[in-house]
């Protein structure tokens, strides 16, 4: 027996109207009935009637972009370089944002961009080796390129250099002598976090002295660099450097500091990653890792394009050159002064009669 409009309509519990706009890529389905409606479709094994008209229709003039939070200040500036390239080339740009890491909503909402017929899709959302692959895979008539995915993945990608601005990051805090580390790591799961963490921990290998006292995973966002750093200090750790793994994080780091009491960057050094607009103006202003989000995002469209045109099959990685850029949440150790000995022993002795 056919499968028919009203079938798919009655499983997905919408309209026939509804199933007929999502068959025909339309933009005014709110995107959990277009879910709901492709599930339906999915299951039943439904082709729509209109399938040779479509097929016979000009290819969609725009590019999908399936992104995490776009409160995020790198994913947004990386939005934003995909727009920019893509209205260069004359194409607009479908936004999908999967706010927590789920592959069920990440392929409905490549279902979703691909409703609307698009030939391009670029994925801003960490994803595993066998994810992003499997994606590829999945949507054979669809050209990806990935921005956080890691780097033996068989698939297009273009990223910023994380693991060597890290490496910079770390080799400027071991320069400074800075001795007893906390590192702020981003969410398990990013390849650039992993490959930051990595290129920290090889370059502290090096140095016999140096020790990470503390590691805490955060979610790149400044309250999650607050609480690891309020926790490792309750704690009683003693730390002198901060290597972060996002200048949003290093923003709550910055505050749980000042309200130990702890001076920035006499007492303890902090390196952030990505030089967002905004850290040139914390207290004080915070030495990074520049990333070029813009660049980025454009490299992305370009290559999206690019690989389109050719017939090789072989998958490139480009990777953005990062830059340290110095600023004063960091400078070299000074041992304190004997007074400042006394004082500081003092306000131990302070705090640890007003816990008792």
């Amino acid at each position: 027996m056919n499968v028919t409009f009203k079938d798919v309509a009655k499983l997905a519990n919408v309209s026939t109207q509804t199933v007929s706009r999502v068959t025909n890529g339309s933009l005014s389905v709110a995107p959990e009935t277009r879910e709901k409606v492709n599930a339906a479709i999915k299951q039943l094994g439904y082709i729509p009637n209109k399938g040779a008209q479509l097929l016979g229709r000009a290819k969609s003039k725009t590019i999908g972009l399936v992104t995490i939070g776009i409160l995020l200040q790198g994913a947004s500036l990386i939005n934003d370089g995909i727009r920019k390239q893509a209205k260069k080339l004359g194409y607009g740009t479908s936004l999908s944002v999967v706010a927590e890491h789920s592959f069920d909503k990440i392929t409905a909402a490549v279902d979703d961009l691909k409703a609307q017929r698009v030939e391009f899709i670029i994925m801003n959302i960490p994803l595993s080796k066998e994810e992003a692959e499997l994606l590829v895979a999945q949507y054979l008539h669809i050209q990806f390129v990935f921005i956080d995915v890691p780097p033996d993945s068989r698939v297009n990608a273009v990223s910023g250099a994380n693991y060597n601005g890290a490496k910079a990051a770390a080799k400027l805090m071991l320069s400074l002598c800075r001795k007893r580390l906390l590192v702020i790591t981003g969410p398990h799961g990013s390849s650039a976090s992993e490959l930051r963490l990595q290129g920290w921990l090889d370059v502290l290998k090096e140095d016999g002295d140096s020790k990470i006292i503390h590691q805490c995973e955060g979610d790149w966002q400044a309250g999650s660099g607050y609480m690891c750093t309020r926790q490792a200090l309750s704690d009683g750790r003693d730390i002198d450097g901060v290597l972060v793994a996002s200048d949003q994080m290093a923003l709550g780091v910055l505050r749980a500091l000042n309200e130990f009491n702890l001076t920035v960057p006499q007492q303890v050094s902090v390196i952030g990653f990505d030089d967002t607009a905004d850290s040139a103006y914390f207290t004080p202003p915070l030495t990074t890792i520049k990333q070029d989000f813009l660049t980025i995002g454009e490299r992305a469209v370009s290559l999206a394009f690019s690989v389109a045109d050719k017939a090789t099959k072989a998958y490139q990685h480009e990777s953005i050159v990062t830059e340290l850029i110095e600023r004063k949440s960091t400078q070299a150790y000074r041992p304190p002064q004997a007074n400042e000995q006394q004082i500081n022993t003092l306000l131990k002795q302070i705090k640890k009669l007003l816990t008792e």
